[in-house]
């Protein structure tokens, strides 16, 4: 039986640098993406909660909602990937740090790629389908925030879906994405015992289990489908584009591609 190390192909760890580099851009170019993306969403982390402590005096439960976590998510992922992918702009066929780092490193920043490629887009289902309503737009605030958390965020998902080398996930990290779901239908009830309100009011029980029950599988249906669609996209960009980042110049000048295999579906 093969080793979770084998399977997620942790060690020797991503040899053709598909999660530093893209069919598209640069590698200078496309840690400046990344870093841009990282600095708008931690802004945009920070102006809310000021803003939920000064003006709406409502940023102790800023954290109950599923949406800024998954927002706090993104800005990790991209920082992150921004940076190892500037070390790598930097350093070239010498690789990038994450490639030395220990095995658990390795799969955490695989687990969260598979996330943040993958809850955003759940996220903004949810919200314009169910939760969207007049207010959203009734202040300059209210729209910015909107189409930042639940717009921006698939955006952002679709930019590492579309238009870098990242792998397909793996289907081993589609049962964690459930697990990680679960766990917060038990911040939801925490959030409802210690502050009193439902961060979701779908989520209310209200004598409704069996809707209640409905709802939450829905959800987990829902992620379970985005998956499959992402995985698929992933494998489709792989096959419509072809471009190993060593076809362009790199940062140095040279424009001699080193000998790479095809890229594939996984790391």
């Amino acid at each position: 039986m093969r080793s979770l190390s084998s399977v997620l192909q942790l060690d020797p760890f991503d040899t053709r640098h598909l999660l530093v580099t893209s069919p598209f851009l640069r590698p200078s170019a496309l840690a400046a993406v990344r870093l841009v993306i990282a600095c708008y969403t931690l802004a945009t982390l920070a102006f809310s909660i000021f803003w939920g402590i000064t003006v709406t005096r409502d940023a102790a439960g800023y954290f109950s909602y599923f949406t800024h976590l998954c927002y706090c998510g993104l800005c990790g992922y991209f920082f992150a990937a921004g940076l190892q992918t500037a070390v790598y702009a930097a350093r070239g066929e010498r690789g990038y740090l994450l490639q030395g780092w220990a095995k658990l490193w390795r799969f955490l920043h695989l687990a969260l790629l598979s996330t943040v490629t993958t809850f955003p887009f759940l996220v903004s289902i949810v919200y314009w389908a169910l939760l969207a309503n007049a207010s959203t737009f009734d202040s300059r605030f209210n729209a910015w925030s909107a189409i930042s958390v639940h717009l921006l965020n698939s955006v952002f998902a679709l930019f590492e879906i579309g238009l870098t080398n990242t792998c397909a996930p793996s289907w081993l990290f589609l049962p964690l994405g459930l697990l990680l779901l679960l766990g917060y239908v038990g911040v939801v009830y925490i959030t409802h015992a210690a502050q009193g309100f439902y961060p979701y009011p779908f989520m209310a029980p209200n004598g409704h289990p069996l809707k209640l029950a409905l709802h939450l599988l829905g959800i987990a249906l829902a992620e379970c489908v985005i998956f499959a669609a992402v995985y698929g996209l992933v494998v489709l960009r792989q096959r419509l584009t072809p471009i190993d980042m060593g076809h362009f110049p790199d940062e140095r000048g040279s424009s001699e591609a080193p000998n790479r295999p095809p890229i594939q579906n996984s790391c």
